[in-house]
């Protein structure tokens, strides 16, 4: 009967866990152009930058950074897509960049990219 218990208990942890990872996250849109003699490549680079540096300082990390090219369309532009697990993670991370460090990183993607729109969406996933 404790072996029954303990499994049914990992399997309810288990279940638990599994809720947690699917919720609900927060996503965060820039709308950018790369700046003349710049290449997106320099802007994936700071990018890169960028993502780990929050993801060391924020506790619990779990954020995610991507670079959006148009494949059709509008080809001068560009999106970063910042997706967090929860409004905390996103809220702390706004807080760890207005360091003197942070300022530096915002400082470099302003030497490659200018950005005319931002936005934060929460995102639901579809049952």
């Amino acid at each position: 009967m404790p072996k029954l218990l303990s499994v049914m208990f990992v399997a309810l942890f288990t279940f638990c866990l599994s809720g947690i990872a699917a919720a609900d996250s927060i996503v965060e849109t820039w709308t950018c152009k790369v700046k003349e003699d710049k290449k997106i490549e320099d802007v994936q680079a700071i990018n890169s930058q960028w993502l780990k540096w929050v993801n060391a300082r924020v506790e619990g990390g779990g954020i995610k950074s991507s670079v959006g090219e148009s494949v059709v369309g509008n080809s001068e532009n560009f999106l970063f897509v910042d997706t967090y697990p929860n409004l905390a993670t996103w809220a702390a991370t706004k807080d760890a960049l207005d360091s003197a460090d942070g300022e530096k990183l915002d400082e470099l993607f302003e030497d490659v990219s200018e950005c005319s729109e931002n936005r934060l969406w929460k995102i639901e996933d579809t049952k």
